[in-house]
C-alpha cells in the first residue's frame, strides 16, 4: 500500500446513508463507493436534482406539550409523569401520521395499530423489546443499535466497531444472538428482541448476571452485555455447555481487557 493510500472503515449504518438515494437509474451520491474501490477517476453523471426532506413525526404529550419520536416514549412518559386520571383539558392525543385525535393513550395505539401498521406505513416497525410492544418510525439507514439506544433510551447495548467485529452490540432477535450493528431497524419488524436490560428486574440479578459477578467475568465491562446475550442463547440450548463449546459461541466476541479466560469459565457448566 502506498503512503497516499488509506484504509476506512465505516459502519453500515453511515455506509448506507453516505451511499445516497437512485434517481433515474443513477446513483445520486455514489461517489464515496466509486471511490472507495481505489479507483483514481470517478465519473458521476446526474440527470435530474431532487430535493429530498425528511421529516420524523412527533408524538405530543397533551399535558405539558413534550414531543417525543416513538409512541412507546410517549406512553412511558404519560405514565411517569401523569396520573391515569388526570384530566385532558386542552389537547387530545394525536396520531402524528393522519391527526386522528383521541382522548386516551389506548385508542391511539389502537388507530395506529389498525390505520398504519397493517398498511405497511413505510418507516413505521412495531416489535417486542424485552417481551413488551413497541412501534417506532425508522429511517432506512437506522441500524438496530441506533433505535435500541437513541429512540428506546435502552443503552445497555454498546456500540463497539460498528462493523461487527467485537460482539459488544449482541442482541437476541427471536432467540437468535444478532450483532445490532449490523441489522438494520426496518429489518425487526414483527420480531421479539431481547436485550442486556430483560436479564434483570431492575433489582435483582440474574443467575447468569449473579455468576459473572462472583467470577469476576469482566474488567470494563463494556463488552459484557454481548457476552451475557450470547451466554443466555447458549444455555437456552445447552444448559452444560463445556469450554469448547463456549469458545465457539462466543467467537466474534473480543473483550479488548483480556479478560475471556475468565468469561469462558463462567459460562462454561451453565448456571
Amino acid at each position: 500500500m502506498s503512503e497516499k493510500e488509506e484504509t476506512k472503515q465505516i459502519s453500515r449504518r453511515q455506509f448506507l446513508r453516505n451511499a445516497g438515494i437512485v434517481v433515474g437509474g443513477t446513483a445520486v451520491g455514489s461517489s464515496f463507493l466509486l471511490s472507495a474501490c481505489g479507483g483514481e477517476e470517478v465519473t458521476k453523471t446526474v440527470t435530474k436534482t431532487v430535493n429530498v426532506t425528511t421529516a420524523t413525526p412527533k408524538f405530543v404529550c397533551p399535558y405539558d406539550s413534550q414531543e417525543f419520536d416513538t409512541f412507546a416514549a410517549l406512553q412511558a412518559h404519560v405514565e411517569a409523569n401523569h396520573s391515569a386520571g388526570d384530566p385532558i383539558t386542552v389537547n387530545k392525543f394525536v396520531s402524528p401520521y393522519d391527526g386522528a385525535e383521541f382522548d386516551t393513550l389506548e385508542q391511539l395505539k389502537a388507530h395506529l395499530d389498525a390505520n398504519f401498521m397493517s398498511q405497511g406505513e413505510p418507516g413505521v416497525v412495531s416489535f417486542l423489546v424485552n417481551g413488551k410492544p413497541v412501534t417506532v418510525k425508522v429511517e432506512d439507514y437506522w441500524t438496530l443499535d441506533f433505535v435500541l439506544r437513541d429512540r428506546l433510551a435502552l443503552y445497555g447495548t454498546k456500540v463497539g466497531c460498528g462493523v461487527g467485529q467485537c460482539g459488544a452490540c449482541t442482541v437476541l432477535v427471536d432467540g437468535v444472538p444478532t450483532f445490532a450493528c449490523l441489522t438494520l431497524g426496518i429489518e425487526i419488524a414483527g420480531k421479539s428482541i431481547e436485550t442486556i436490560e430483560s436479564l434483570s428486574d431492575g433489582t435483582n440479578l440474574s443467575p447468569l448476571q449473579q455468576k459473572f459477578y462472583d467470577n469476576e467475568a469482566f474488567q470494563c465491562g463494556f463488552c459484557t452485555s454481548g457476552f451475557m446475550m450470547a451466554a443466555k442463547a447458549l444455555l437456552a440450548e445447552n444448559p452444560n455447555p463445556t469450554v469448547d463449546e463456549v469458545r465457539e459461541a462466543v467467537a466474534g466476541h473480543i473483550c479488548t481487557c483480556g479478560n475471556l479466560k475468565n468469561t469462558v469459565a463462567t459460562i462454561a457448566g451453565g448456571v
